[in-house]
């Protein structure tokens, strides 16, 4: 078991960018052409759903677009697309679509095809590819993904572990910052169980961020506008307030909590515009509503944006039971400040008379939006998409307004060689810039310069570099501030750049976990010579430690001969060339 030569890693964008992605999850499959309605398609709906289609005159209309309208209980979504806060993209699908709830939800949250099966999510492959070494080497002290309101989410599933700090509930998270687990019946499994629950409270890596975000942050009107009954608009307080308090964490992720399978009694059969469904987009109207306009009074606008998704639509023609049964393309709703206040995308092309078979065309693939959200917003680039959507590249949608600079921004690179980092950028058509301000940032979100080059203002392609040799870690970001002569400035994307030391072909598992007394060290490749083993606590003191001489194995058994607190630990695996690995275990 020996290690490389150091490598120099040319730079990639980085997930942990200071921009952060709201995921709202509708369970059910929702019904797009009573959200979205299409009104230069209104008798195509009369002929297919008349016991369910909202009346015209309710529907609730869009700027600049007569031929699209809302369900009259999206008031709130409504003002957001009129203030130009709001995308829809219309029409969204894949090929050969499964109506199975289980597998179509298991397609959307790891962005496969139909006819593939993924065991990792579509934002879970993108740490892999940014963070090799995850969860082993954490890039931020924050959680990458909170989620809250249910288990936790293939979404965020990488090849090695779940990337998302997942609490249950809103009730569940409460009890977690203050440090009480749930409360159990009184009996002894479970008063063992409150115990192990109170130390992985007190001991979870990211107990103390979150907590201390949650006491710092804040919500507009203290989170009195956020309706009581409204379980959504509770999570997405939470998601603001620790916004506010100042968690890195770039995704959350949140359920709505009423189902839209509308088999029956989807609408009031007398009034179509309440019933089933217009409860559920109500509730998210309002949740959507409160939550930007608390990121706006706090001036967090720019720095969130937040999307919907659902495993699948439902049919054109409605059922006897006034309701519509499992169908294909939903329309995908955006929100924030930097979105691109439009429709994407047209009406949908319906026949004069549906029949129960006939679906919703479809006109993007959901790996599309999904490629766009990750190019566009967390700014990966096209390399790093290739290995998120497996080879298969996608165009960006229209979805987010472009960031226009004051210059042409050609390439921004570096990397890491001989202890020092080497930037470079290229322009062309520089018009009254002042100079690039070098920034540089360890988590990726409060940045300081470190160095000035001046701008020689050139119409044609001109190149810049710098260098940072003042290193004290691994891995830094950096940004490019651009700097016009009028005093107003814009800035690059965000590059990371790591000095990784790559070991050759060794990944380390410890089993099982959680430990009793004993565990073993399983190689991917065999190993010899000495191996030390020590235990930490999350402080990094060391409570255990022994050490074996391997002969050409792959797998070592070690025996725990002292007394250790219950709680977790991290178990680093030594070679006799020097750290190895590590790995996040539960000692019971």
């Amino acid at each position: 078991m020996t290690q490389s030569p150091l490598l120099h890693l040319v730079g990639a964008q980085s997930l942990i960018n200071g921009r952060i992605l709201v995921l709202i999850q509708l369970s059910g499959g929702n019904d797009g052409l009573n959200t979205v309605i299409a009104l230069d398609r209104y008798a195509e709906l009369t002929n297919a759903r008349a016991n369910i289609l909202i009346p015209q005159a309710k529907v609730l209309s869009l700027n600049k677009s007569a031929a699209t309208g809302l369900h009259p209980a999206m008031t709130e979504m409504q003002s957001l697309y009129n203030a130009g806060q709001m995308n829809i993209v219309q029409g969204v699908s894949y090929e050969n679509p499964s109506f199975s709830h289980f597998r179509a939800t298991d397609i959307w949250l790891t962005g496969a095809r139909s006819n593939e099966y993924l065991s990792t999510g579509w934002l879970g492959r993108s740490i892999d590819e940014q963070y090799p070494d995850y969860p082993n080497v954490l890039p931020s002290t924050d959680p990458l993904a909170v989620q809250i309101g249910t288990q936790a989410s293939p979404i965020m599933q990488t090849g090695e572990t779940n990337a998302a700090f997942t609490l249950t509930s809103v009730t569940n998270f409460y009890n977690f910052v203050s440090g009480t687990p749930p409360a159990l019946p009184d009996t002894p499994f479970n008063n063992q169980l409150t115990f192990i629950r109170q130390l992985q409270y007190q001991t979870d890596k990211y107990s103390g961020v979150i907590t201390a975000a949650n006491t710092k942050g804040k919500n507009y009107n203290n989170g009195t506008d956020y309706p009581a009954n409204n379980a959504l608009a509770q999570q997405l307080k939470i998601v603001a307030k620790l916004i506010s308090g100042g968690l890195k964490t770039p995704i959350y992720i949140v359920n709505h909590p009423n189902s839209f399978d509308t088999h029956t009694n989807q609408t009031d059969a007398a009034d179509h515009t309440i019933g089933t469904h217009a409860n559920a987009l109500a509730l998210l109207s309002k949740a959507i509503g409160v939550f930007q306009n608390d990121l706006t009074q706090q001036g967090l606008q720019d720095k969130v944006t937040g999307m919907t998704f659902t495993e699948f639509g439902r049919r054109i023609k409605s059922n006897d039971s006034i309701g519509t049964d499992h169908g294909t393309s939903i329309p995908m709703f955006f929100f924030g400040a930097k979105v691109n206040p439009a429709l994407t995308g047209a009406s949908p092309v319906l026949p004069t008379n549906a029949t129960v078979n006939d679906q919703i065309p479809m006109q993007f693939d959901f790996r599309q939006v999904y490629a766009t959200v990750l190019r566009d917003w967390f700014q990966l680039s096209d390399a790093d998409l290739q290995s998120v959507f497996i080879n298969t590249a996608f165009t960006s949608l229209p979805i987010f307004s472009p960031s226009v600079l004051p210059v042409t921004l050609l390439s921004f690179t570096g990397d890491w060689k001989n202890a020092a980092v080497s930037l470079q950028w290229s322009t062309e058509k520089e018009n009254n810039i002042d100079s690039y301000q070098v920034q540089r940032s360890t988590d990726g979100v409060g940045f300081s310069n470190i160095g000035v080059v001046v701008s020689v203002n050139a119409d044609i392609k001109h190149d810049y570099s710098f260098y940072d040799n003042h290193l004290q870690q691994s891995f830094y970001y950096y940004r490019i501030k651009i700097v016009e002569k009028s005093g107003s400035s814009r800035f690059s994307s965000v590059l990371l750049l790591k000095d990784t030391q790559v070991v050759k072909g060794i990944r380390v598992k410890i089993l099982p976990n959680p430990i009793d007394n004993w565990f073993t060290t399983s190689f991917q490749d065999k190993v010899s010579g000495a191996i030390t083993v020590r235990i930490v606590d999350l402080a990094g003191k060391e409570v255990w430690k022994a050490e074996q001489y391997a002969n050409d194995v792959y797998n070592l058994s070690f025996t725990i001969d002292k007394h250790i607190t219950p709680g977790v630990y991290v178990i680093q695996v030594h070679d006799s060339t020097g750290y190895e690995a590590a790995s996040k275990v539960l000692l019971r």
